[in-house]
């Protein structure tokens, strides 16, 4: 009977040493500033994140290597007016759209509505899509394909001023971590900015 009793007294002490260190992690998050900025301390310094360049960073590389994205079919969307140059455009790159998981229908010469979009942006209005879309694509008609998806991520990404609990910045972050090129978006904006602990030390005259 002792020993047995002995055998249930230890087996909760050493599941909360196995929990402990699961938890353990590089990244400690301290908050969020101003519902836009992830802060994360760091050993030498404090890194400064922002919440949609790096999730639009993770989501263009993921929308990049993947084979297959899922679509939302819309049974109802806005009609769309557009110009004959935007039309021609449309059609012209149709096959990379559909590609990309977008699937357009033109109603009129000057009109077109959306049957189908990527779901990650499925709330997301058709018309401020598709101004996005054609704006990129008017911009660099030489690379379609690139401004399609940098569309795409920058309307899936969280966005600034939106409030995260804990459980999201982690997320956020683990996901940026992983990524190709963690220092800027597809735009080419930075993504972190890091002040060091010798910078904090000297601007409050701690050190020299």
């Amino acid at each position: 009977m002792g020993k047995e009793v002995k055998k249930q007294e230890f087996m909760p002490v050493q599941s909360k040493i196995v929990e402990q260190q699961e938890f353990k992690q590089e990244d400690v998050i301290i908050g969020q500033y101003k519902k836009t900025y992830i802060l994360i301390e760091k050993e030498d310094g404090l890194e400064i994140v922002d919440q949609h360049i790096a999730d639009e960073r993770y989501i263009y590389e993921k929308l990049k290597k993947s084979k297959n994205i899922d679509c939302q079919l819309l049974f109802i969307s806005d009609v769309i007016e557009i110009s004959p140059s935007d039309r021609a455009l449309l059609e012209a790159n149709m096959d990379k759209l559909n590609r990309f998981g977008y699937e357009i229908d033109f109603t009129s010469d000057t009109e077109v509505i959306f049957r189908k979009v990527p779901q990650m942006i499925s709330k997301v209005s058709p018309k401020e899509i598709l101004a996005d879309i054609l704006e990129n694509m008017h911009g660099n008609i030489d690379n379609i394909e690139e401004q399609i998806l940098i569309t795409t991520s920058c309307k899936a990404a969280v966005k600034a001023n939106t409030y995260l609990n804990q459980y999201q910045m982690e997320e956020i972050i683990r996901n940026w971590r992983t990524t190709e090129n963690p220092e800027t978006c597809p735009h080419g904006r930075p993504v972190m900015f890091k002040l060091t602990k010798r910078e904090l030390e000297k601007q409050f005259g701690r050190i020299q």
